[in-house]
């Protein structure tokens, strides 16, 4: 997932991962709890281990995204913008590993979550979302 950039600095592309969207879109349509690790699963890590997943909404400014995850002078390309909700960034020991455009269903989470983290639909303020609990900030 991170490659080299321009002059040098490291970069990270944001993909599409529908296999994960899909997951996620399938917690709002059942109801069923899940936990993060069981959704993470589908995401096309290819082979990566990973234990953080942080979550961003659009719009979205790379300085904020390196500030949060202390990735400093990571260069973000294709961040998601207009039709996107937000982005998911799954870490491994402070190194990104997988980077996912959100377009639907919107997820809910404030500071960092694990695989052990409890994903459930949230419909709280007439909003139709994805509520992923917290693990820390």
């Amino acid at each position: 997932m991170v490659i080299a950039g321009c002059g040098g600095d490291p970069a990270v592309t944001v993909v599409d991962d529908p296999q994960l969207e899909s997951a996620f879109g399938a917690v709002l349509a059942d109801g069923q709890e899940r936990t993060l690790g069981d959704l993470a699963q589908v995401a096309d890590l290819q082979g990566e281990d990973w234990d953080r997943m942080y979550y961003f909404r659009v719009p979205l400014l790379m300085s904020e995204v390196n500030r949060i995850l202390d990735t400093s002078g990571l260069v973000w390309k294709d961040l998601p913008t207009v039709g996107a909700e937000g982005m998911i960034v799954f870490m491994s020991e402070g190194r990104v590993v997988h980077a996912v455009v959100d377009r639907a269903p919107a997820l809910a989470l404030s500071g960092f979550a694990t695989a052990d983290s409890v994903v459930r639909a949230d419909t709280s303020g007439g909003l139709e979302r994805v509520g992923v609990e917290a693990k820390g900030r």
